[in-house]
């Protein structure tokens, strides 16, 4: 008898810390569904919604009528935040400038330290972050800077004369077939061999691009591979071990790797023919402040070999995989809504003409061009939930008490969908941004498809700017067309990495 009344009284004790356990929440804290051990609240994101977390965490908002929840991913104390007002606030206030600490941003560094600008918080962060931009602007980046367009510009005319003329070397043939290529790989090498320019000084001869391709799928499988919240990995990293395959572990290994491989070749090759009175470009003048700081003897110094690297890699995976996947969104909405084609097409005839390209000059001039780039990086959020946050402090946000190191997380698709803010989010309209005088009007245009505050993308302008060629250029000279018996694109299909993607499909550029 006693020993039942003992086990009546273990049970109950366990019950009771279980549901505490689930339950418990600090004091004040956001609306937000049950834990479980390890996993946290991340298992019921996966059963509501595994391809696309983020549309789990707005239906979740949608159970508890809040804006904002508060859950646990794993064992991190988590905010999502599906208000405009709350997400723009979380981007620019300084209390959530923190990086969330995840296996994913470790794992792309060999000894899994927290590397390059993306994932790193602090005075490390502030630093490099400093230096970096301050010093790749005087090559070109983050601001109109007229070799850079010509640099882009020539890009694009190979671009052009390869979609005409067809594949001339192996690594082309696999990427063009009858007349068909396949995107977004076909676009790796035009905005990646544009961005190495500015960050070494040289690019690849067309026969020499293989290698850009190799690296841009690579960077491709890498961002399949994740997820918004940093994948299972990030919560119980030893998966790997048991369960490689399934855990996307080996994809992210093996996608990071080749990425990683590529930027570590040109640095060391910068390396064996470093001189000191001769800055070339941006890798050399980093290299200047390592060997600087190797002569003091500096202990933890802040810029080392590593980080360089890794500096390189977090500047290079946009133009790399950033502007080629918002090109494959774009061409699958084309095909959709052809009509948005024909109207960018009239508006660069009447501008542009046909006896030369478009240039960013013209852009003030074709506004529904550069109004149909917004809406695609509007209406398709290339980071639906951000790269997540993380409060530095015990704060506040929405009324609600947010203790110190909880992720915090923007959902800047639910931002970019919201009908108080676009009246019809749901409609590709390119029109939303124009005024009444014709003109572009950036008072219209709400959209944060780079973010903001400090966290700040800081490759923006060097997306925008390569957009706006590549897809005027490519307007003013092609229609497109989709192979004999091939479906219009189902939108079901895409999916949610650490980017929005679309599956890899074949289209025709045909000379108009």
């Amino acid at each position: 008898m006693l020993s039942i009344v003992l086990s009546g009284i273990i049970v109950t004790i366990a019950i009771y810390r279980l549901y505490k356990y689930m339950y418990e929440r600090p004091p004040n804290f956001p609306p937000g569904p049950p834990r479980i051990p390890i996993l946290g609240s991340y298992l019921l994101l996966l059963l509501m919604d595994h391809r696309d977390l983020y549309k789990a965490a707005i239906r979740l908002s949608k159970w508890y009528n809040s804006k904002i929840i508060g859950l646990y991913i794993g064992g991190a104390l988590s905010v999502i935040c599906h208000d405009s007002d709350g997400v723009k606030e979380i981007l620019n206030r300084q209390d959530f400038d923190g990086r969330a600490d995840i296996f994913l941003a470790r794992m792309r560094d060999p000894h899994h330290n927290l590397r390059g600008i993306f994932f790193t918080e602090g005075p490390y962060w502030k630093n490099q972050r400093r230096f970096t931009l301050r010093h790749l602007r005087d090559y070109g980046f983050g601001r109109r800077f007229t070799e850079l367009e010509i640099e882009v510009r020539d890009e694009i005319c190979l671009f052009l004369d390869i979609l005409r003329n067809g594949p001339k070397y192996p690594h082309e043939h696999k990427m063009m077939k009858n007349g068909y290529v396949l995107i977004p790989e076909i676009f790796y090498a035009s905005s990646g061999n544009a961005f190495l320019k500015i960050m070494s000084g040289e690019k690849f001869t067309r026969s020499e691009q293989g290698i850009l391709f190799e690296t841009g799928r690579a960077g491709f499988q890498f961002q399949a591979g994740g997820d918004d919240y940093g994948k299972l990995l990030s919560i119980i990293p030893w998966i790997r071990f048991f369960f490689p395959g399934k855990s996307d572990y080996i994809n992210l290994r093996d996608g990071n790797d080749g990425v990683y491989k590529f930027i570590k070749s040109i640095i060391d090759k910068h390396l064996e023919s470093f001189d000191e009175s001769h800055e070339r470009n941006f890798i050399d003048l980093y290299i200047q402040q390592m060997k600087a700081q190797q002569k003091e003897g500096t202990e933890n110094p802040y810029f080392n070999y590593e980080q360089l690297i890794l500096i390189c890699v977090d500047f290079f995976f946009p133009a790399l995989t950033g502007v080629p996947v918002t090109l494959s969104l774009l061409y699958q909405r084309l095909l959709l809504q052809p009509e948005v084609l024909r109207k960018m097409q009239k508006e660069i005839d009447e501008v542009v003409g046909q006896g030369r390209l478009p240039s960013l000059d013209d852009r003030i001039n074709l506004p529904y061009v550069e109004s149909t780039i917004r809406e695609i990086m509007r209406f398709e959020t290339l980071v639906p939930s951000s790269i997540p946050h993380k409060a530095l402090y015990d704060t506040k946000l929405m009324g609600y008490d947010i203790p110190k190191d909880s992720f915090v997380i923007p959902g800047l698709f639910a931002f970019h969908n919201d009908p108080e803010l676009w009246g019809d989010p749901h409609v590709f309209r390119p029109e939303r941004f124009i005024g009444d005088d014709g003109k572009l009007c950036l008072k219209k245009d709400k959209s944060l498809p780079f973010g903001a505050g400090k966290r700040l993308c800081a490759g923006e302008t060097f997306a925008r700017n390569t957009l706006f060629l590549m897809v005027s250029a490519l307007a003013q000279n092609f229609n497109i067309k989709q192979a004999p018996g091939e479906k219009l694109p189902d939108l079901s299909k895409n999916f949610t990495g650490i980017i929005t993607m679309a599956p890899k499909y074949w289209l025709k550029f045909e000379p108009r």
